[in-house]
């Protein structure tokens, strides 16, 4: 009967689903893109030039690199989910292009963020791993047209009888 009702108590923080991240403005400079272009061996040149396009997984940085004065671990409240037998772990990412142009050098760009999901799945040793899932839609500064989205997953993996997320106040 206590293992029933831990299981009913141990909720990932499911109130977040529909959270507004806010939005943030980051202006695409040359030199991150070169630097990206090097870390992922590409030695084509076409991450050097003053109007490069971004490589195809650069937006999952943009909000780290290149924002101005904002940014972050995907807007979540890490403090919360944050506890001794809970590890914060990078889930997935994703990059849905809404149009064949790519963002390129010198764009600046306006992301706003949501949390999409939130869900848990139960581990064969009792613990359990958490899921919350960021979508940040970025537009070309001064048009409402999407340009391409990021999936972001967030994963926590909780031991056996790892404290809870703490709520939100």
């Amino acid at each position: 009967m206590s293992r029933w009702f831990i299981t009913l108590a141990a909720m990932a923080l499911t109130e977040l689903i529909g959270t507004a991240l806010g939005s943030q403005t980051v202006h695409i400079e040359r030199g991150p893109v070169r630097v990206f272009g090097q870390a992922i061996l590409d030695d084509s040149g076409m991450y050097e030039t003053d109007d490069a396009p971004v490589p195809p997984t650069f937006p999952f940085v943009m909000s780290y690199w290149g924002s101005m004065g904002q940014g972050g671990a995907a807007g979540l409240p890490i403090e919360n989910l944050r506890g001794k037998g809970r590890a914060i772990l990078h889930g997935e990412q994703e990059f849905i292009y809404h149009t064949d142009r790519y963002p390129h050098v010198g764009d600046t760009l306006v992301g706003t963020g949501i949390v999409s999901e939130v869900y848990e799945k139960p581990k064969s040793d009792g613990g359990k791993l958490e899921f919350y899932v960021t979508e940040t839609t970025w537009c070309i500064s001064g048009s409402s047209d999407p340009v391409v989205t990021t999936k972001f997953t967030l994963a926590i993996n909780c031991k056996p009888g790892a404290p809870e997320a703490k709520a939100l106040a």
